[in-house]
């Protein structure tokens, strides 16, 4: 496929849980699900790639029905290399003037150049937004938001909004996907905090205190040095200092939220068990050998704590 840049604004953090607030306006009776605002943000997306590229005419309609098409597995009206020497054609300084069919066969609803270049575009983005996972877009609001960007008009959206949309989407998609590993975590810790000697803390993480020191307790801000295991609900171990020989020394800010909390409690000499929720894990994601959803168990025992220079 051409190489037109689909600059995406996704920037996901699997925590977040901001609150979606689109620009002043009518955008709130426009934008009614998240679906559509998603749709919204892809054409935000693609229209402000185009115009950074020089590009300012499209026909909106067009581009995104390819990106439909492809999406939801249609047969597209031009196949890749059609897209390609249309592309070509297009940003040689084409627009307007009629398919020649001598170089691109012509389709019925192609009438231009313009055309087969939205249509082109539309696919190479279908493609990109489909790797994504997304599956069905509002391409009502996909056509609105282009001609918002290319015709100089105020988006409903900043590309702060876009970004956490975005997230909203995908870690919507993703918490469906590893739901039986979440429904799994959530019943154990309800099960879990009835026992005695587990805490729980305002934001769900459970702690039981299995060494209590007396040393100097960590802020957020300070480094800290420690052994730890950590463990799936199954009793798997993903990770172990231990078995490594080797402590391990981190910005206590720069890991999970449920590390950042946890040792925040503990004293230098202490040794606590950590029952940490996917919210305050690793979100709803793969990461590396820890499936998405996990509810993680740690042993944490506190060796050090170093403040910042």
């Amino acid at each position: 496929m051409f190489a037109l840049l689909i600059i995406p604004v996704i920037n996901l953090v699997a925590q977040n849980k901001s609150t979606v607030k689109t620009a002043p306006g009518n955008s709130a009776s426009i934008l009614k699900t998240l679906n559509d605002s998603v749709s919204y943000v892809v054409g935000f997306s693609v229209g402000n790639s185009c115009k950074q590229q020089g590009i300012t005419k499209l026909n909106a309609m067009l581009l995104s029905k390819a990106i439909n098409d492809i999406l939801t597995g249609k047969k597209t009206l031009i196949n890749d290399k059609t897209a390609n020497v249309c592309m070509s054609k297009y940003m040689a300084g084409g627009g307007n003037e009629k398919i020649n069919p001598s170089t691109v066969k012509p389709v019925s609803i192609l009438k231009t150049l313009t055309d087969s270049a939205s249509y082109a575009i539309g696919m190479n983005a279908g493609n990109f937004y489909k790797t994504m996972g997304i599956t069905k877009l509002n391409t009502s609001l996909v056509s609105k938001s282009i001609n918002d960007i290319l015709n100089g008009k105020k988006p409903l959206c900043t590309n702060e909004t876009a970004n956490i949309i975005m997230n909203k989407y995908m870690n919507a998609e993703q918490e469906e996907k590893s739901k039986s590993t979440i429904d799994e975590g959530n019943k154990f810790l309800s099960q879990n905090k009835l026992r005695a000697g587990v805490n729980t803390t305002a934001n769900g993480l459970q702690y039981e205190v299995m060494t209590q020191g007396t040393g100097a307790k960590p802020v957020a801000t300070d480094s800290v040095t420690c052994h730890y295991r950590g463990t799936l609900l199954n009793g798997t171990v993903f990770d172990d200092s231990y078995a490594r020989g080797q402590p391990i020394t981190f910005a206590l800010n720069g890991v999970i939220r449920g590390w950042t909390e946890g040792v925040q409690l503990m004293n230098v000499g202490s040794k606590y068990k950590f029952y940490i929720p996917y919210t305050l894990g690793y979100g709803p994601y793969d990461y590396g050998n820890i499936p998405g959803g996990s509810m993680l168990t740690f042993e944490v025992e506190l060796l050090a704590v170093k403040k910042p220079h």
